[in-house]
C-alpha cells in the first residue's frame, strides 16, 4: 500500500468532525468585537476617476484625500484582546503566501533563476515574483529558510545564502509586503526525503544521499526509525544540538530581525514528536516549554518581531487538534490546515473546514494570541477544491484570522512531487486564485465589522461601528482592474478615498457612526 501525507494524517487524527459548522454563506462577522450595525443613515454610490478628487459627496469620496498610512517597517503588536495591532491602533489580519516548495531545495529560492549567486539576477525575479501577489490583494509572505543551507557545515555560515533571503526581504518590503521568517523542516532533513535540518546534523551513521523525489515523504514522520530517532535526540538533546541550533537562529534573527520587512520569526515548521505516542503530551510536555524558551530567546535578539509557532504535522487535518500556547508575550498561533482528500488530488469529501478555523478563533480569543492560519491548500486539479477553499476564506472573514496559503512556486521542479502552486512554472494564474482572492478589511478601525462576499457577483459588502481614524479595504486588481465600477457608502459623515496605486480603499467616518460600504 503506498501512504500518502493525507492518509497518513486520516489514521492519525480523523479528517473532521461531523458537523459541517460553516454551511455554505459568505457572510462574515467580527464575532470578538460586538454586534454588527445593520440600518444606517445617508447613501451614496460615486463612480471614480484615477486621482479620487471629484466633487466630494456627503457621504461619499473625501473632500481632502485620506492620506495612506506608511509605516517605516512591517512591525504589529499585539493589544491585550490578543488582535494584531498596527501604529494606528487599528486591528489587523494579514493575508498571503508561502513562498514554497521550491524553496526547500538549492539554491533554496521560490523561482528559477539562471545565476543564483548574481543578486542582480535574483533581485529581477523577486520582483517580478511578489509584484504578482501585490495584483492579487495580498500583503504578507510566509517565507520558509533552511538551515542546511545556512549552515552547510558546522560552525561555517554561507553568506551567499543569506545575501540572497536578504534580496528576497528587500523586494518584499519594496512592495510592502510584510514577511514571515520561517524555519522550514520536514521529516528533519533531505537524507529522509524532507528539508531544514543540516544533513551534518543527522545521528544516523552513513544517512542515505539527500534527495526531494518522494511522493510518500509524510509517511517517515511514523514509519522511519531514522528520523524518529533524530527528533528524540533533538528535543532531548542527546547530542548537544539545541546549542548549535540556537546559534543558528541567532545569526538568522541577527541578519533579517530588524529587516522591515519581517514582521515575526517562526521557529519551526510543524515540529516532528519523535517516537512520543501521545501528541497532546508532547505539545504540553516538550513543545510548549521549547516554544517559551525559542520565544524569548529570538525576543532577545529581535524585540519587535512576534514570535509564530504551531503544532505538529499531524494536527494539520482539523480534526482533533489540541490547541496550546506558550508562556510570554508577542507571541501568534499558526496552526495549519488540510483536507486530506484534496491534499491527494481526490474529490473533496464536502468536510466544512469552518468549525476548524473557528475552534483555532476561539481559542486565540480565549488564550489573548492573534491566530494565523500558516498553511492550507489543496493539490492542482483537486475536484471541489475551490469550493472548500471558498469555506476556508468565508470563515477567515468571519473570524478575521490571518492566514498565508501553501503555496507559491515558479519552477518546472517539485519538491516530492507535491503541486500546490497558485501559479505554473511561467508564473501564469491557477484557478484556485478564484477562490482565494478577493477583497478584504486589512485595518479596521471601529468595530463590529461584518462582511459579506458574492463571488459570482464580484460584490463585497461590509459594516462596521466606526472609530477614530480610518479603516483599510484591500481591493485587488486581479478582480476590479483599475477600479471598482462603482462605490456605495452609507454612513453620517462618512467619506472614502480610492487610492488606485494602492488597490486601497479608504473610509472615515465620525466615532460611533454604523458605516457601510458596498463594491462592485
Amino acid at each position: 500500500m503506498t501512504w500518502s501525507r493525507a492518509s497518513i494524517l486520516a489514521v492519525v487524527v480523523g479528517l473532521g468532525c461531523g458537523d459541517d459548522g460553516g454551511g455554505t454563506g459568505t457572510t462574515a462577522r467580527d464575532e470578538d468585537t460586538g454586534p454588527s450595525t445593520t440600518a444606517v443613515a445617508g447613501s451614496s454610490s460615486a463612480g471614480i476617476d484615477e486621482t479620487s478628487t471629484g466633487t466630494p459627496a456627503e457621504p461619499g469620496e473625501c473632500l481632502e484625500p485620506i492620506p495612506a498610512h506608511a509605516p517605516v517597517s512591517a512591525v504589529l503588536s499585539v493589544d491585550p484582546q490578543g488582535r494584531l495591532v498596527d501604529g494606528l491602533g487599528r486591528a489587523v489580519i494579514m493575508r498571503g503566501l508561502n513562498t514554497g516548495g521550491r524553496s526547500k531545495f538549492a539554491p533554496f529560492l521560490p523561482f528559477d533563476v539562471s545565476d543564483p549567486d548574481d543578486l542582480v539576477v535574483v533581485r529581477a525575479a523577486a520582483d517580478e515574483y511578489f509584484g504578482r501577489m501585490v495584483g492579487w490583494g495580498l500583503d504578507t509572505a510566509r517565507m520558509p529558510f533552511s538551515w542546511e543551507a545556512l549552515e552547510p557545515s558546522p560552525g561555517r555560515y554561507d553568506d551567499a545564502y543569506l545575501e540572497r533571503y536578504q534580496t528576497m526581504l528587500d523586494a518584499a518590503w519594496d512592495l510592502r509586503i510584510r514577511v514571515i521568517v520561517d524555519f522550514h523542516q520536514d521529516v528533519y532533513a533531505s537524507p529522509f526525503c524532507g528539508d531544514g535540518f543540516p544533513p551534518w546534523s543527522v545521528p544516523t551513521p552513513d544517512p542515505p544521499v539527500p534527495t526531494h523525489e518522494c511522493p510518500d515523504w509524510f509517511v517517515g514522520y511514523f514509519a522511519n526509525p531514522d528520523v524518529r530517532e533524530s527528533f528524540d535526540r533533538f528535543w532531548s538533546d542527546a547530542d548537544g544540538l539545541q546549542g548549535p541550533f540556537l546559534d543558528m537562529w541567532r545569526h538568522m534573527a541577527q541578519a533579517v530581525g530588524e529587516h522591515p520587512a519581517v514582521v515575526g520569526l517562526e521557529p519551526m515548521n510543524e515540529p516532528g514528536w519523535g517516537t512520543a505516542d501521545d501528541l497532546d503530551a508532547f505539545k504540553v510536555h516538550v513543545l510548549q516549554p521549547w516554544l517559551t524558551m525559542m520565544a524569548a530567546e529570538l525576543h532577545a535578539e529581535a524585540p519587535q518581531a512576534l514570535v509564530f509557532y504551531d503544532g505538529p504535522g499531524a494536527d494539520s487535518s482539523g480534526g482533533a487538534a489540541t490547541h496550546f500556547r506558550p508562556d510570554g508575550e508577542g507571541l501568534v498561533y499558526a496552526p495549519h490546515l488540510y483536507d486530506a482528500s484534496l491534499l491527494i488530488g481526490d474529490s473533496w469529501a464536502g468536510v466544512s473546514p469552518a468549525p476548524a478555523i473557528s475552534a483555532m478563533a476561539s481559542f486565540g480569543a480565549e488564550a489573548g494570541v492573534p491566530v494565523l492560519l500558516g498553511e492550507f491548500g489543496f493539490t492542482t486539479g483537486a475536484v471541489g477544491g475551490n469550493d472548500w477553499l471558498t469555506l476556508v476564506v468565508d470563515a477567515l472573514d468571519q473570524r478575521r484570522v490571518s492566514a498565508t496559503l501553501w503555496e507559491y512556486s515558479t519552477s518546472a521542479e517539485l519538491w516530492n512531487s507535491e503541486d500546490l502552486s497558485v501559479t505554473e512554472a511561467d508564473g501564469s494564474e491557477r484557478a484556485i486564485l478564484d477562490a482565494y482572492v478577493r477583497p478584504w478589511v486589512r485595518a479596521l478601525a471601529g468595530q463590529g465589522l461584518s462582511t459579506s462576499w458574492d463571488g459570482a457577483g464580484l460584490v463585497l459588502r461590509a459594516s462596521w461601528t466606526a472609530a477614530e481614524g480610518f479603516t483599510e479595504v484591500v481591493v485587488p486588481a486581479r478582480i476590479y482592474g483599475e477600479a471598482p465600477g462603482s462605490i456605495a457608502l452609507t454612513g453620517d459623515g462618512a467619506c472614502y478615498t480610492w487610492d488606485a496605486a494602492r488597490g486601497e480603499l479608504r473610509v472615515s467616518a465620525p466615532a460611533g457612526t454604523p458605516v457601510s460600504v458596498e463594491l462592485r
